[in-house]
């Protein structure tokens, strides 16, 4: 049986671990009963243990050791959610397999729980803008009219050694001046308003202390907001840049973002997914 689940961008500047945006690239994951756990993205088999993320996460949803087959059009270690998107798609096919439907809420706890970022896991289930807090995930309202767009660059970067240099604690000015913007940022992101998106720049939780792990990710926010768009922040733990632009400023955006990368990466241009998983 077969589950797909999209892509998705988290944090989205300052909505550190709160924020996340699905998109449409997808993993999808075929799932078979079997007497061992085998994962194959298309090198053939490799046996998987307690402590790998799809290992643990199938045994969650089934109890039951699976051959996964894996086809991700998801850039790994980019900063894309590719962990979130295969975790979910690996717990709801091996649901499938043994005659089950997936609950999303269900799946969203499991993925959150192994994978441990509940703003990449809450869209990659439910699909569209997504807020994760002490009570859960809320779906927001995003406005169409904004097209993302994506500067990926070649070179890897992982998410352990993002967060290694996040400071566990930050002043309460700097706090206070993050709250505002995400606060902004949330009804940019519903209204499409230019003077929140302006109020609504920056980050002082993990952009700036992340900047010297890929400078190639701050000199593209700095590129796109020159070309006229909208927003432009690091996509989750990067080094992927995710801008948002409009019909008019897209063309632009994307020369911009294509000017920086040159041959080292590729620049897409991304739908929103409204669906999760599927």
């Amino acid at each position: 049986m077969r589950a797909s689940a999209p892509a998705s961008s988290g944090n989205l500047g300052p909505g550190f671990d709160v924020l996340g945006l699905a998109l449409d690239l997808h993993c999808v994951v075929d799932a078979v009963p079997a007497d061992q756990m085998t994962v194959d993205d298309g090198d053939g088999p490799v046996t998987l243990t307690t402590g790998d993320m799809l290992f643990d996460a199938v045994m969650a949803a089934t109890n039951q050791a699976m051959a996964l087959t894996v086809n991700n059009a998801i850039p790994r270690a980019r900063g894309l959610g590719s962990s979130s998107a295969v975790t979910t798609a690996a717990a709801a096919a091996a649901q499938r397999s043994l005659g089950g439907e997936p609950v999303r809420g269900e799946i969203y706890e499991i993925v959150a729980a192994i994978e441990g970022h509940g703003d990449n896991a809450a869209p990659a289930v439910w699909g569209g803008l997504m807020a994760v807090g002490s009570t859960g995930p809320y779906e927001l309202q995003f406005d169409d009219r904004l097209i993302p767009i994506a500067g990926i660059p070649d070179t890897r970067l992982s998410t352990k050694r993002a967060r290694e240099v996040v400071p566990s604690e930050v002043p309460l000015p700097a706090a206070a001046r993050n709250v505002s913007r995400a606060i902004l940022l949330v009804e940019a992101l519903r209204t499409g308003d230019p003077d929140a998106f302006a109020g609504a720049a920056g980050d002082e939780f993990h952009e700036q202390v992340r900047g010297p792990l890929s400078a190639v990710t701050t000199t593209m926010i700095e590129a796109a907001r020159e070309a006229g768009a909208l927003h432009a922040a690091w996509s989750g733990a990067g080094p992927t840049t995710l801008a948002l632009a409009t019909e008019e400023t897209k063309g632009s955006v994307i020369e911009a973002l294509s000017a920086v990368l040159g041959e080292a990466g590729v620049v897409r241009v991304l739908g929103v997914d409204y669906e999760g998983l599927r």
